[in-house]
């Protein structure tokens, strides 16, 4: 939170405002305290309840409670599927928030907890009483909110209430890791073989199932929403015997979670779906040759390879079998070479808006298409250089918004990454994190050799800190090219 921001909540000597029933004053606490108190609740996982790190976090929670217990306003706090309320309050999530909120309704409703209710000064060990409490619970244990007002009364603190989840969506609901990453890798793998289908389908003049890619695109949707991070690891596979079914499959998760982050409804978002999957469908229409040439393109090749956007979108008009989806097909196929500025290709004979559809595949197609190895290009670029050029685009090839948002959810070392440590082991990066003060400070898989090959290791979370001095057990000392070091990523990764 800025200094601003906190001097909108709290005066100087830390009292609430006079109108701290002003809606913007309530978004900026409730928000604030989700931030914090995730962060608490996280903490619990990494150090004991005496860690100074926790006491720091700890106090940080509190200095968003007490001064308004004190002034005697209500504190409440309620999740409602995936819609969170500061006292009756609808919270609107932020995209650059949105993977916190996400992860903090992810815990909360493992532990079968749907609402905290704070209705009195709160004390540091009261405080960490609690939230130990609630790392400690079950998980998918419906009754744990009566175990927990158990044990509060027994304890006399009369001060902290919770509920249970008032209603959750059937097809909503979250299933273990493991599952969830068998239900990511069975829609990746769907995914390649249905536009493996469909080009065949294509080339050969048969009818499209278009059904069965609308469904698979609802599981997509359903995968990512369930967990962001099963489906963007698998976007780590780089396969360039297969570039161009890979890499339309990869369009099309990395656009969802865009859409996600920005609050595309879900219908929606299984359209932006269908419209990375198929934003390359003109390339059908170029030779082989030209496609898999390892040498320098001709300008008269090149002008071949810049007809696609224009083909496919003449192709999807053609096509009756797409139904009401043809018109956001067309956006993704014409105008993901378009860059923000309107420049790039096709050419246009005068200025057009360009769709958001058109500019969140854009991105993805860049991104991805820079990120993996190609016929003639085996060694990919480093992401964080990638990130690094998109970020310096902003404004011109990139719409600005979007693309900060995209590398906020890839994230400096994004999952697959290999990397080395300042302890010289050698890791991939599993999971990232969603608190951008550690967005440098993921989930790590060690490697270590044997018999030939790299194996997986333990998994390190880079946030864990020594004990005595106070600094980070481990470091990213630098990213490496996993192909020099003979490592398929993905078989690690999924």
């Amino acid at each position: 939170m800025s200094e601003e921001q906190e001097d909108r909540i709290k005066g100087a000597e830390g009292e609430p405002l006079s109108d701290p029933d002003h809606e913007e004053t309530q978004v900026l606490q409730g928000t604030e305290f989700i931030l914090r108190f995730y962060r608490l609740l996280k903490g619990a996982s990494l150090y004991d309840r005496n860690n100074e790190s926790i006491e720091r976090m700890t106090e940080d929670c509190l200095q968003i409670i007490n001064p308004w217990i004190i002034a005697e306003r209500p504190f409440l706090l309620k999740i409602v599927g995936d819609n969170y309320y500061f006292n009756n309050l609808r919270l609107p999530v932020k995209a650059d928030k949105f993977l916190i909120f996400k992860n903090f309704s992810r815990e909360m409703i493992k532990r079968g907890i749907g609402k905290l209710e704070f209705s009195g000064e709160m004390q540091a060990e009261t405080l960490k009483d609690f939230v130990f409490l609630l790392y400690g619970l079950e998980e998918n244990n419906e009754n744990n909110h009566l175990l927990v007002e158990n044990h509060m009364a027994l304890k006399g603190i009369q001060s902290i209430a919770t509920g249970k989840l008032e209603f959750f969506k059937e097809e909503d609901r979250l299933v273990d890791d493991k599952d969830q990453k068998q239900q990511a890798k069975e829609v990746y793998f769907k995914s390649l073989n249905l536009v493996r289908e469909i080009v065949e389908g294509i080339k050969n003049q048969r009818l499209i199932n278009i059904r069965k890619a609308k469904h698979l695109m609802q599981d997509a949707v359903s995968s990512i929403k369930q967990d962001e991070s099963a489906l963007l690891g698998l976007a780590c596979i780089k396969n360039y015997d297969e570039y161009t079914f890979n890499h339309s499959v990869n369009v099309s998760i990395y656009a969802i979670a865009l859409g996600q982050r920005i609050g595309i409804p879900k219908k929606q978002l299984s359209d932006l779906g269908m419209a990375g999957l198929f934003h390359d469908i003109g390339k059908i229409r170029i030779p082989q040759e030209i496609l898999n040439k390892t040498e320098k393109l001709s300008p008269e090749e090149w002008t071949v390879i810049r007809l696609h956007p224009v083909t496919g979108a003449a192709m999807v008009i053609q096509m009756k079998e797409w139904g009401e989806l043809s018109t956001r097909l067309i956006s993704g196929a014409f105008e993901h070479h378009l860059k923000y500025d309107l420049t790039g290709y096709p050419r246009l004979s005068r200025k057009k808006n360009l769709s958001l559809f058109g500019k969140i595949v854009a991105i993805a197609d860049f991104y991805d298409a820079l990120v993996r190895p190609r016929s003639y290009r085996k060694f990919l670029y480093v992401s964080e250089k990638i990130l690094g050029f998109m970020l310096e685009r902003a404004g011109k090839d990139f719409d600005p918004v979007l693309v900060k948002i995209f590398i906020n959810m890839i994230g400096i070392f994004p999952l697959g990454t290999l990397v080395l440590l300042d302890t010289n082991e050698m890791g991939i990066v599993m999971e990232t994190q969603e608190d951008p003060d550690l967005i440098d400070r993921p989930k790590v898989c060690l490697l270590y050799y044997s018999d030939g090959q790299y194996r997986k290791g333990k998994i390190v979370d880079l946030r864990e800190m020594d004990e005595e001095t106070k600094t980070f057990k481990k470091s990213i000392f630098k990213t490496l090219d996993p192909n020099e070091y003979n490592i398929n990523v993905a078989e690690f990764v999924i």
